[in-house]
């Protein structure tokens, strides 16, 4: 890998980043998580200092300590881990319920909302003692406790990797704070900056997204299944929109729409019985697969006759560059917008809004093999180009660049204005 010029500048080299993350591990692959480990890595072996910080906590769901304490290294970077504090759920349960259905809470709800999700006291006394050794402190995602408060702590120095959806956490009056209080955001995609403009105003920032290395294009030997097959790649839950596409599918094969022998794989962490879905597993035309070996992974994208990613909350997705980069067309959900956007600038796959579309996508990419390699080849060509790691590492450095280079005291205007009244 060639290095970019901006990366090379003494500036960055002597700079020091830290990223705060909720948590963080080999083990853990969450989106959030592989984008800060993937980024803090490249950004260690380009000869810059970072390191990062998160919880004990492993788990998503529980969020109980799991990780000792103290420094290790994960994902080829050195971590900190600080202990969770306890959480009052009798609180925390039903005013995150009422968040979930939409329904606005007082700004005293919103804050003894964050005061009882998932927070680290020792995170922020570490941040208060030694956050002003680093240049840039980067904070991610945006909804979390760890990030709320660990950005009021040394706020100019605080950038957000937002990982921003349309989601009802979006509009909370906190989010709008946080957005208004620290320097800048990195962002993964236009639409994303688009989104975060539309609710907070004009803000400080860059679009950067994740990298990948564009291995040589060798198909891996031995089809995982002998029928054709359409591939869901991701956590089994109903945020991912998982119930919609197993909906659509078995509709439509039910319904004599689509071949008789074409199935739906459906390959990731979690299970089905999390989103309701434990009955499909009595279908002969699904197949549930446990998170894979990459190895294995890489065979079912491959074979696939278009990898599907119906979620509707989307500030990236890493499974569609997985899926280019692996020459397979993809299927997204037309209601989100960061993932048409990638399919609109490729060409490389086909989105869907209604049953009746989802079903005509399907059985022209079953049907046509020549198309699918067409799309599969041009979203391809696509991450290379655009997500290839120079290209990332370009992005980063000159925004990096810039913000190290203006005043200690700069600070995005337009949060400077609305800020006070807001507090």
């Amino acid at each position: 890998m060639s290095t970019p010029r901006a990366i090379e500048h003494p500036l960055l080299r002597r700079s020091r980043f830290l990223f705060v993350v909720p948590r963080f591990g080999d083990e853990i692959g969450g989106g959030a998580e592989t984008l800060v480990g993937c980024l803090a890595k490249a950004l260690s072996q380009h000869g810059i200092e970072v390191e990062v910080w998160a919880t004990c906590a492993q788990d998503h769901r529980t969020w109980q300590n799991a990780y000792p304490a103290g420094r290790n290294s994960a994902h080829g970077v050195p971590v900190e881990r600080f202990t969770v504090d306890s959480r009052n759920l009798d609180l925390w349960v039903p005013l995150q319920l009422r968040i979930a259905d939409g329904v606005a809470l007082t700004i005293d709800e919103e804050l003894t909302w964050m005061e009882q999700f998932v927070n680290s006291q020792a995170l922020y006394a570490a941040l208060q003692d030694r956050g002003a050794g680093f240049d840039a402190i980067f904070f991610a995602p945006y909804m979390f406790a760890t990030t709320f408060w660990g950005a009021q702590i040394h706020p100019q120095r605080s950038y957000l990797i937002p990982c921003l959806h349309n989601e009802p956490y979006a509009y909370l009056q906190l989010m709008r704070v946080l957005f208004r209080t620290v320097r800048g955001c990195i962002f993964n995609a236009a639409a994303e900056r688009v989104l975060a403009e539309r609710i907070y105003g004009p803000l400080r920032g860059a679009e950067v997204g994740m990298g990948f290395h564009a291995e040589c294009q060798v198909v891996s030997e031995g089809r995982p299944l002998a029928a054709p097959y359409l591939l869901y790649l991701g956590r089994k839950e109903g945020g991912k929109n998982l119930p919609l596409l197993a909906r659509y599918f078995l509709a439509a094969k039910d319904g004599g729409l689509l071949p008789g022998d074409l199935r739906l794989v459906i390959l990731g962490g979690g299970s089905l019985d999390d989103c309701g879905l434990g009955y499909l597993r009595t279908r002969d035309d699904i197949v549930d697969v446990p998170q894979a070996p990459e190895e294995d992974k890489r065979r079912y994208i491959e074979h696939a006759i278009a990898l599907c990613q119906p979620s509707l909350n989307e500030s990236f997705s890493i499974v569609l560059m997985e899926a280019w980069l692996r020459g397979t067309p993809v299927l997204v959900h037309g209601d989100c917008a960061v993932t048409t956007e990638h399919v609109a600038a490729s060409c490389g796959g086909a989105y869907f809004r209604n049953f009746a579309e989802f079903v005509g996508a399907v059985l022209t990419l079953s049907e046509d093999g020549a198309l699918r390699s067409a799309l599969g080849q041009r979203g391809r060509q696509y991450v290379v180009t655009k997500y290839s790691w120079d290209a990332v590492l370009d992005r980063f450095a000159g925004f990096m660049l810039a913000e190290l280079s203006a005043p200690s005291s700069a600070m995005n205007e337009a949060a400077k204005e609305t800020l006070a009244g807001e507090l």
